[in-house]
């Protein structure tokens, strides 16, 4: 079965407004490591951040002329605001958003492969201590690592991420359930 989102909480910014002037704390550029973005929950990883990191890898994969990113988060107490800030900030640059739920990680990359996205997000915080939780990114088939994740950090401090038309960003944001007993049987997606 697919079911709509409703509409997130937070209104999205107006067309126009830069990614880093939405930002309304500091800006951490340590949370972009070498495979990962992780940070500290509600100090260097704020659903703010993470709706500019969302915009701007919805940025990237518009560059990259890919369509959908399917996202997804662990069991983190703090994943279901951050997911929700992910998709936002995704949704910003008119990148659809398919959200598959609290799975583990390889559920992510098989939703991206399975449903031709190409695109997977994992919120997630690892083996980390509990109050971290981080991303971990794949976009048209590319494991994002080292320059790539940086370039996602240029972007958000430079304000360079895609703005689509309002009506685009609040269009398609879907959520994936399971129709049948076996997993991913029956799924899509539009």
């Amino acid at each position: 079965m697919l079911i709509n989102l409703p509409p997130l909480p937070n209104p999205l910014p107006q067309a126009g407004e830069g990614t880093n002037e939405s930002l309304r704390e500091p800006f951490v550029p340590e949370i972009f490591k070498a495979y990962d973005i992780r940070g500290i929950v509600g100090k260097t990883l704020t659903p703010e951040v993470v709706e500019a990191i969302g915009h701007a890898l919805g940025s990237e994969a518009a560059a990259r002329e890919q369509r959908t990113i399917a996202i997804g988060r662990d069991g983190r107490l703090s994943g279901p605001e951050l997911i929700a800030a992910l998709a936002r900030g995704i949704r910003k640059s008119g990148i659809d958003v398919i959200d598959v739920g609290c799975v583990a990680t390889p559920m992510v990359y098989f939703a991206a492969y399975q449903l031709r996205t190409h695109c997977a997000v994992m919120l997630t915080g690892s083996h980390n201590p509990p109050d971290y939780n981080g991303l971990k990114m794949v976009l048209a088939g590319e494991t994002l690592s080292g320059e790539a994740i940086q370039k996602l950090r240029s972007r958000i401090e430079q304000g360079d991420s895609r703005m689509a038309p309002a009506a685009t960003r609040n269009k398609t944001s879907a959520r994936i359930t399971s129709r049948a007993s076996s997993p991913m049987s029956g799924w899509r997606a539009r």
